[in-house]
């Protein structure tokens, strides 16, 4: 049964979509299935998280949540196109260019990265000045050509690579970090952190997205299905970067747990710091130590 906050999150969700009555039908349906299924919305939970540890507007913090879910669900939708990975099924269900067709998959996705931006615009609106900079700043770095499009389009273009890990590494820096640091960093930065703290944020991030990335490659080969919700295997069919499939099993397996090694020691650091940064421990215990002992187990 969902918790309460998640059921929280999937009524703002709903609320905050780019549908209004003079939506165009097909358009309107394609919204509204593909957030039918939201999934584990943890990194909309994480900005929640913030919010109560940084004593936020509950109307901000939840703006900034729904921001980031509509931007990691309009990154799957076009991840799963038939011209990026070609995927059949998402979260269970089928995949919404399937369902809906590729024109209006691509439609729904910009028009959740559209209402995305509207709502951290809202959101920043009365703050400072520096604040909005610096929000728009973190924008640009995750969602542009040296964040998300970067990584896809490394992505794309791996089997025509070296394959080598470093390669894999820089596609799950643009992904998967980018994605990580859009949760943490917009309600972060209604507190304005010190430059340390910043800096040990950033290193966060990027422990917990590579290590979420080890996390799914592990579940690519070692899963089914009908478990995590999507095909597995596709990393091998379509020579995508995938560190069990380049160097195996008992490498990824070392990774991942040197990985949550290094992010448990810097949400430590910043917790030492300042007791509002705890939350990022809660988060680590609650959304990787179970999967994770799952996949380090696995032979």
């Amino acid at each position: 049964m969902p918790s309460p906050e998640s059921v929280r999150l999937r009524k703002a969700l709903r609320e905050h979509a780019p549908i209004s009555p003079r939506t165009e039908p097909a358009l309107r349906a394609a919204i509204e299935y593909v957030l039918s299924a939201p999934g584990s919305l943890s990194r909309a939970q994480l900005v929640m998280a913030a919010g109560r540890a940084h004593g936020l507007p509950a109307s901000e913090v939840e703006q900034l949540a729904c921001a980031v879910e509509y931007y990691h669900v309009a990154s799957l939708i076009m991840d799963d196109l038939p011209c990026m990975d070609d995927a059949d099924t998402r979260r269970g269900q089928p995949s919404l260019h399937r369902a809906h067709g590729q024109a209006t998959a691509l439609l729904t996705s910009l028009a959740l990265v559209n209402r995305a931006y509207s709502l951290v615009a809202f959101t920043f609106a009365p703050h400072p000045v520096i604040a909005r900079m610096q929000a728009q700043s973190v924008l640009d770095g995750c969602l542009g050509t040296t964040g998300i499009l970067d990584g896809q389009a490394r992505d794309l273009n791996f089997a025509a690579s070296p394959r080598a890990i470093t390669e894999a590494s820089r596609v799950a820096l643009g992904k998967t970090v980018s994605l990580f640091s859009l949760a943490v960093f917009l309600p972060a930065l209604l507190v304005d952190p010190d430059p340390r703290e910043r800096a040990q944020l950033k290193a966060l991030c990027v422990y917990w997205g590579l290590a979420y990335q080890a996390l799914d490659d592990l579940r690519d080969v070692l899963s089914h299905p009908t478990e995590i919700g999507k095909p597995t295997q596709r990393d091998r069919e379509l020579a995508r970067p995938n560190l069990a499939c380049l160097s195996g099993v008992a490498f990824a397996q070392r990774r991942l747990r040197r990985l949550l090694g290094q992010a448990e020691r810097a949400a430590g650091r910043l917790a030492g710091w300042n007791p509002r940064w705890s939350y990022l421990q809660a988060f680590q215990q609650a959304v990787f130590d179970g999967a994770a002992r799952e996949a380090l187990a696995a032979a």
